[in-house]
């Protein structure tokens, strides 16, 4: 059974295997003098690769354009009717609207998430034959799906497939992160931040991770000074990544 938290928006346990991001982490902390004091607080990467299923991209599908915390409670709801696992593409065909739209999808959600289930289930969407694609190949095959854009691709390239040089330029808590650490105006045009990015190359992958990293620090420290009854500012970030 895989775990409801599985998905970009929450911790998860590391698995055994995970690769050692070692030699990326000590070059980019030589890199970005910034980043560079964030891993120091955070400690290894241990980004791990997710399983390559229809469940998966599920999750990412659910998790657009709402929080971390709403997207895990739709996400359980959605393993809850599936007798607590991982739903099948064969499964979600089956079951009514109602269902669906009663765990906290959209009708627009229910819809991407029955063209995702059609086309795994007559071929259209090889997950297995990903694996031998570049990144630009797998984003087109991906972005064939209704609902799936340019954030859920980069989501499965980082998560899934574990592809090392992806910039999750449409991620809000990336961005956010970004914002805080290098002091970034809001407003400011997408080109800032790439550049940014580019200073990672070529493992941009374990740079989002550490973004991810800290603002999970920031909401953590925001929930315990709540529960102490003391004043902070709201951690930056907030809704996940467009499609």
């Amino acid at each position: 059974m895989e775990s409801p938290a599985e998905g970009p928006w929450a911790a998860a346990p590391v698995p055994a295997g995970t690769p050692d991001w070692s030699r990326a982490v000590h070059r980019l902390a030589g890199r970005d003098p910034t980043l560079g004091a964030l891993i120091r607080r955070v400690g290894p990467c241990t980004l791990a690769a997710r399983s390559n299923s229809f469940a998966t991209l599920a999750g990412a599908i659910v998790a657009q354009q709402i929080s971390a915390a709403a997207a895990r409670t739709v996400h359980r709801r959605l393993w809850a009717l599936a007798a607590g696992e991982a739903p099948t593409a064969e499964e979600v065909l089956e079951l009514p609207d109602r269902a669906l739209r009663g765990a906290g999808l959209s009708r627009q959600k229910v819809a991407y998430l029955r063209d995702l289930a059609s086309r795994i289930v007559d071929g259209r969407l090889d997950l297995a034959a990903l694996a031998s694609l570049d990144d630009d190949q797998v984003r087109a095959s991906l972005t064939s799906v209704k609902g799936i854009g340019a954030w859920t691709a980069d989501m499965h390239l980082i998560f899934t497939l574990h592809r090392p040089d992806v910039f999750a330029g449409g991620d809000a808590a990336v961005l956010a992160a970004m914002r805080d650490l290098y002091e970034i105006p809001p407003g400011a045009p997408a080109a800032d931040y790439a550049r940014i990015s580019d200073r990672w190359r070529p493992f941009r992958s374990v740079g989002v991770w550490y973004m991810y990293e800290h603002i999970r620090a920031l909401r953590r420290t925001t929930r315990s000074a709540r529960r102490s009854g003391r004043r902070v500012r709201r951690p930056p970030g907030g809704r996940r990544g467009l499609r």
